[in-house]
């Protein structure tokens, strides 16, 4: 839903996608799974997507801080890598986008 639809005040959004590491037994990956169960959806989460080669998936989330955020990865990091990158609807790019090129 684009800013112009709700209020985001000083709410940001995240593209988190994870990979399970390549090491994990199925023992490790019973843990994981019963971590996750343990503390249900990322802060902030609005979707949650499951790579289906298997090997992991991407999580979209909107914040105002990052903290939290930064806490619920840090339970995972013993069994998955984590990018995390702050991102824009592409409604909310074109301003700055047509700017940058001298058509803002």
């Amino acid at each position: 839903m684009s800013a112009t639809k709700r209020d985001r005040g000083t709410q940001m959004l995240l593209l988190t996608t994870y990979k399970v590491k390549a090491h994990l037994s199925k023992a490790d990956f019973k843990k994981l799974m019963d971590e996750f169960g343990k503390r249900g959806a990322a802060p902030g989460e609005i979707a949650h997507y499951v790579h289906t080669d298997g090997s992991g998936g991407s999580i979209v989330s909107e914040v105002s801080e990052i903290g939290p955020s930064y806490e619920s990865l840090l339970a995972y990091t013993e069994y998955m890598e984590f990018d995390v990158t702050p991102v824009l609807e592409i409604n909310d790019a074109v301003g700055p986008l047509l700017a940058y090129v001298g058509n803002g």
